[in-house]
């Protein structure tokens, strides 16, 4: 009785330990991958772009009239003030004609008086009809020349002041002067307007410009934006970041369709002189986001000739999701379009060994922030 009883136990052993090997052989071509649950969330862009500095004003400064360069007020690429005096040029000549048009002034003026008081007395005698027409149309006459006259003696001396005012050469903008052309004692002015009226260059340094194209693809995001917004961070050439954020100053509203890009300016106070006009930098824009997007991991992506895909966990398989990528973000994630939705269960790890339809052992994790 008890043989038959331990042959019962020993068979029925025998059966359990053959369904758990055969459960161990069905899960013996499961592949154990990661996973990581798809959630849309609003994402912070930041765009980079290689930009040139470009000052806000470059002003050449000419002599504007022809003399000898008496000084120079200032050392040679020195921050200059504006209305802070640059250069003399000898006035002498120019203060001659102001006095000669000065005097030709008072004599257009009291030749003024004398018809005026004339012409009131004939105008009140012929109207008594103790005058011919003749002698009305005189007086008018001179008078009216008289005040012609004035007209043009001011005109002769507003000019020669102007002359003069030219002897005084001022900075009209604050900023950096640039190598003079002359040397004291020089004629300069000879040609009215040529190249020997050139004395030098004064450019503004603060603020600054910064000048880049945004891609098209890029604007995409930008759309409706107010600029107002856009934090405008510059990176110098030794990848240190200026500590004075800008903003932005100008989009264009016309797509170059050579370069399939948007035009901007970007504009920043550089009160320390650190930027330089021509100077490459780079701008990087921040205060963008994109509503209620799909981001994930560039280590998840796969490419064949049909374009981007991933491979997401369905029913204990790998499926195969094609996609539609956006921009690329600075975390190592990129922004999908299309071909991916909330709760999709994508496969991070082991993708060169996946198929379509390869039976999978997905290890969830938790979902990525993306922010």
């Amino acid at each position: 009785m008890n043989y038959y009883k331990y042959i019962g136990f020993f068979g029925l052993l025998l059966l359990m330990l053959g369904c758990n090997s055969q459960e161990q052989q069905q899960k013996k071509g499961a592949l154990p991958v990661n996973t990581q649950t798809i959630l849309s969330q609003d994402l912070d862009l930041s765009f980079e772009y290689p930009a040139r500095l470009k000052s806000v004003q470059s002003v050449d400064i000419y002599a504007r009239i022809e003399g000898i360069l008496l000084t120079q007020n200032f050392t040679e690429g020195d921050i200059v003030q504006a209305g802070q005096t640059l250069f003399t040029i000898e006035s002498t000549r120019y203060k001659a004609r102001v006095n000669m048009a000065q005097a030709q002034y008072n004599t257009a003026l009291a030749n003024l008086n004398k018809t005026s008081k004339d012409w009131k007395r004939t105008e009140r005698l012929y109207k008594q009809g103790a005058l011919t027409i003749d002698q009305y149309d005189n007086a008018m006459y001179n008078y009216q020349s008289a005040q012609a006259n004035v007209e043009s003696a001011k005109a002769s001396l507003d000019d020669a002041l102007v002359d003069l005012k030219y002897t005084t050469i001022t900075a009209d903008i604050t900023g950096r002067i640039g190598m003079r052309r002359y040397d004291i004692g020089n004629l300069v002015g000879r040609n009215g307007g040529g190249s020997d009226t050139y004395l030098t260059t004064l450019t503004q340094l603060s603020p600054i410009y910064a000048e880049f194209s945004i891609p098209s693809t890029d604007f995409y995001y930008m759309r409706g934006l107010d600029k107002d917004n856009v934090i405008v961070e510059f990176i110098l050439g030794n990848d240190k970041v200026y500590d004075k954020y800008g903003k932005l100053d100008f989009l264009d509203s016309v797509l170059d369709s050579q370069t399939a890009s948007i035009k901007a300016r970007a504009i920043v106070n550089n009160d320390s002189y650190i930027l330089l006009p021509n100077e490459i930098v780079r701008v990087n824009l921040k205060g963008f986001k994109a509503q209620k997007s799909i981001a994930i991991p560039q280590k998840a992506l796969l490419q064949d000739s049909q374009g981007s895909y991933v491979y997401i966990a369905k029913n204990n398989q790998a499926q195969i999701a094609r996609l539609t990528l956006g921009k690329m973000l600075k975390n190592g994630q990129v922004i999908v379009l299309s071909g991916l939705q909330d709760g999709d269960m994508l496969i991070t790890n082991n993708l060169t060994k996946l198929r379509q339809g390869s039976e999978i052992s997905p290890q969830q994790n938790a979902p990525q922030s993306t922010k």
